[in-house]
């Protein structure tokens, strides 16, 4: 099962990577662009991943991917326009996008493998973050990198874990 993640790792982050690099650049003078630059990202690495992975119904298992991705992104921007906080705003792609992958990436419905992939997901945002308030190049040059391999790495341990309880 591990040799159908990969790929759709790969193609998903590449897609990712491409729309946000050209986003996250182009928020600097417009923003409308940049962020319809970064959803269209997060559509296509959604699509990508479930293309990429053999997922079965993969039509409706891309569109819930995409569709959680892009919601998850907007209650991040809806809080930091109601908090004033940066950081939602900051950590709103690559939060996105592991949602995302969370639910694209087979198997698909396990409720304890989804909350590992989120956990995982959930640490490498805020090691983006991070990133961030020491230097916004680095944060733009990694942040679409990392969401989805944490993802991949978490199914690892998951099914590690599962090996050693004997499930």
């Amino acid at each position: 099962m591990n040799e159908r993640r990969w790929p759709g790792i790969g193609v998903g982050t590449l897609l990712a990577a491409l729309g946000m690099w050209f986003g996250l650049v182009s928020l600097e003078t417009n923003t409308a662009v940049g962020l319809g630059m970064i959803g269209a990202g997060l559509v296509f690495a959604m699509y990508g991943i479930v293309a990429f992975s053999r997922v079965d119904d993969a039509g409706t298992v891309a569109f819930r991917a995409a569709l959680s991705a892009l919601v998850t992104a907007m209650v991040l921007v809806t809080l930091f326009e109601s908090a004033g906080r940066e950081s939602f705003a900051v950590a709103a792609p690559v939060f996105a996008l592991g949602v995302g992958g969370a639910y694209a990436l087979p198997p698909i419905g396990e409720r304890y493998r989804v909350a590992a992939r989120i956990a995982a997901v959930a640490v490498v945002t805020y090691a983006a973050v991070s990133i961030y308030w020491v230097d916004y190049t680095v944060y733009v040059l990694v942040a679409p990198l990392v969401a989805l391999p944490a993802v991949g790495i978490a199914d690892r341990f998951f099914d590690g874990g599962r090996k050693i309880i004997g499930d």
